[in-house]
């Protein structure tokens, strides 16, 4: 059947996709068997010589979603509708596939048709079922309702592996930066591999996940429905196929979870009910859609409250945390098994290598003395208390453990040619005063910076 006619006079973006349909409904190759202008001028085609039954990846990206959709509409009989957000156009698309009449044997067909936006459509975003709309409305309320994060995200995974009916759900956030999943939230039936043993439950479980956006491309998303994907996950990631053959996954739904350009992680569900295929996607689709805004919320909360306790040139806390952790061991809110000890560190002549060298070379100076002072004591106990001047209280450790770390500490300070610092330091006990426990650790640290500048008078301590 020619359908030139039917898809010149659709005024939209529109072609007729083909498909060699079998009884076993083996996933063969779409093609394009016609296309209007406005279609071939959507994929930048528009100046070539249309050529029938050309592979739909001649005008766009392999996309293992678009083929589950032909599949759907051309062997259920049914218009198949989605609408996604595309990463690759930078856009959310509003997709139809209609299945059409054919006289080809063997040989099947379906219109394909739709918008593109580069903003979400409120409307089409709620225009879904009623069974899905409950689904959002309550991942929604626990997200409001719920002051722990953790725990309404453990909640939320475990009602979408209950809806998907499926073996394992979970939402999986990446720290990009530092290359590691931060979070896992997990919910799954015990079919799974043991933790001790499977690669998901490990630390390198990153490197795999790390690959997920390629795997995914320019799509909104990747299902594994059968071998036929399965076989293209071994061809892209060995360790990831390995990972899901030993835990028994014979089919996958993967979203990510992105606002913009900025990818949090993903959402997935294993060996789902295939039957419900249309109601998985508009339940993990809304879901990451919204889990996607609300842990982008999430990370900004994080960062916010970082800047306000961390000191951006060292990497230590700042003085804000210093304050508060003195209060929280003033209050007694925070419980302490052993001692307090306090160490004061102040650089020496630091003024001096401002005013001569220049401030950069005084934060080079700062951040040197920061990394000998991690290198001993957890970045958690180390305080930037002024410009040139560290605080480290230790409330974890018993006496003769606590001055041993700081003799160690003291060897670093006394190296020829590194950044010199004054120390001193005082152990009490867990009921003494921590105020007066700091003012005998200060005393003690001028006390060795008297006698730093008294064996270094080139140094003009007035300057200081």
């Amino acid at each position: 059947m020619d359908y030139s006619e039917l898809i010149e006079g659709f005024q939209g973006i529109a072609c007729v996709l083909s498909l060699k349909k079998s009884a076993e409904k083996d996933r063969g190759e779409v093609t394009i068997a016609a296309a209007n202008r406005n279609y071939l001028a959507s994929v930048n085609k528009l100046d070539e010589e249309f050529v029938p039954d050309r592979p739909y990846t001649f005008y766009i990206p392999y996309d293992p979603n678009f083929e589950a959709l032909t599949y759907n509409c051309i062997y259920d009989g049914k218009i198949t509708h989605q609408y996604v957000n595309a990463d690759l156009y930078k856009a959310w698309i509003d997709i139809y596939m209609i299945p059409l009449e054919t006289d080809e044997e063997g040989i099947s067909h379906c219109l394909f048709t739709y918008e593109m936006t580069p903003m979400s459509d409120s409307d089409k975003l709620i225009d879904i079922s009623a069974r899905t709309a409950y689904m959002v409305l309550k991942t929604c309320i626990k997200l409001k309702e719920s002051g722990d994060f953790s725990s309404a995200m453990n909640s939320i995974v475990k009602d979408i592996r209950n809806q998907c009916e499926s073996d394992g759900c979970a939402v999986i956030l990446t720290n990009q930066e530092d290359r590691k999943i931060d979070y896992l939230f997990f919910d799954h039936d015990g079919k799974f591999a043991p933790a001790d043993k499977d690669v998901f439950f490990k630390p390198e479980f990153y490197n795999i996940v790390e690959k997920w956006r390629d795997i995914i491309g320019g799509s909104n998303c990747f299902i594994i429905s059968g071998e036929e994907e399965l076989k293209e996950v071994e061809k892209k990631d060995v360790n990831w196929y390995n990972s899901l053959i030993y835990s028994g996954i014979n089919n996958l739904v993967l979203y990510p979870m992105r606002v913009g350009d900025n990818l949090y992680g993903y959402i997935f569900a294993t060996n789902f009910n295939s039957d419900k295929v249309t109601f998985i996607r508009e339940v993990m689709e809304l879901n990451s859609f919204v889990l996607s805004t609300e842990v982008e919320n999430f990370r900004m909360h994080q960062k916010l409250e970082i800047l306000s306790r961390k000191d951006m040139l060292t990497g230590v806390l700042n003085r804000n945390a210093m304050n508060k952790k003195i209060d929280d061991i003033t209050c007694k809110a925070e419980e302490i098994s052993k001692g307090i000890g306090v160490i004061y560190a102040d650089v020496n002549g630091l003024k001096r290598v401002n005013d001569t060298l220049g401030h950069d070379e005084g934060d080079k100076i700062l951040k040197k003395v920061a990394s000998r002072l991690k290198s001993v004591f957890s970045a958690d106990d180390i305080y930037r208390a002024g410009g040139d001047e560290f605080l480290i209280i230790i409330t974890d450790r018993d006496k003769n453990d606590f001055y041993s770390l700081f003799e160690q500490l003291k060897s670093f300070s006394e190296v020829k040619g590194e950044p010199a610092f004054a120390l001193g330091a005082y152990y009490g006990d867990k009921d003494n005063d921590i105020n007066s426990i700091m003012h005998i650790a200060d005393a003690d640290m001028y006390k060795n910076k008297a006698e730093y500048y008294k064996s270094h008078p080139e140094i003009n301590r007035r300057k200081e």
